[in-house]
């Protein structure tokens, strides 16, 4: 039964997933948690994440930000690796509710504040080694990256393809590393199993969706999902 509502779980957060680009891991996460285990949850998301970012990737791969997509990789990975040391050493209950409620801010600000106001180079960079970071502790840096990518990439197509082919590599990598530790058992791939279909017809879900959203919509619907994300993964800290 776990598994069940696992993946209906799954199915949601993977076609909301499919309309903004980001989100779906951080949705799947808590249920995940309480449903198959943090270990199990972790390594299923990071292995679905890579298939479905990927999926939505190749279908949208002619509005990748290539520049940016390079950019954005070489600042996040080595602050994803830190973040996935930090894991193994430090209690991080009480960062992750800090992390939700800088989530929840700004996603209140930016539904509050009509007129988009953009963030200093320096302050961008430091957003997406923030997300890095996030990403490797909890494999939920999205909500992070979102914030930077809104000024980055303004055409919602482009937004959407280059963050899924950002989650694409990073989740490639960080399933590896999930796999050379030995976290693919049996129930987990069998769980894996279950999510494909779930993840392809969720992914083309989505993909349809997004295109029936304006620009104006898209973006409320992207603030909403961070003020969202941020109740969620304060509420399961």
């Amino acid at each position: 039964m776990g598994k069940v509502l696992f993946w209906i779980a799954f199915f949601v957060a993977y076609t909301i997933q499919g309309v903004t680009g980001f989100a779906g891991n951080i949705f799947a996460m808590p249920v995940g948690t309480n449903l198959i285990g943090l270990a199990s949850s972790v390594s299923v998301l990071n292995a679905m994440g890579f298939f479905a970012c990927g999926l939505l990737a190749v279908v949208n791969i002619k509005d990748v930000s290539w520049r940016e997509l390079l950019k954005i990789i070489c600042i996040m990975m080595p602050f994803m690796f830190l973040g996935i040391w930090l894991d193994t050493i430090v209690e991080l209950r009480i960062l992750l509710r800090i992390y939700g409620i800088v989530i929840i801010a700004v996603g209140v600000y930016n539904l509050i504040v009509k007129r988009q106001r953009f963030l200093p180079p320096w302050a961008q960079v430091l957003i997406v080694m923030a997300a890095g970071l996030i990403q490797g502790m909890f494999v939920s840096g999205g909500a992070l990256l979102v914030i930077y990518a809104i000024q980055a990439l303004r055409d919602k197509q482009q937004f959407r393809a280059t963050l899924s082919m950002v989650w694409t590599v990073l989740n490639f990598i960080y399933a590896a590393i999930s796999f050379q530790a030995g976290h693919f058992t049996w129930d987990v791939v069998s769980i894996i199993i279950g999510c494909i279909p779930l993840a392809i017809v969720s992914t083309l879900l989505g993909n349809k969706i997004q295109k029936r959203i304006s620009q104006e919509k898209f973006l409320r619907v992207t603030y909403v999902l961070l003020l969202l994300v941020g109740v969620v993964v304060f509420a399961t800290a």
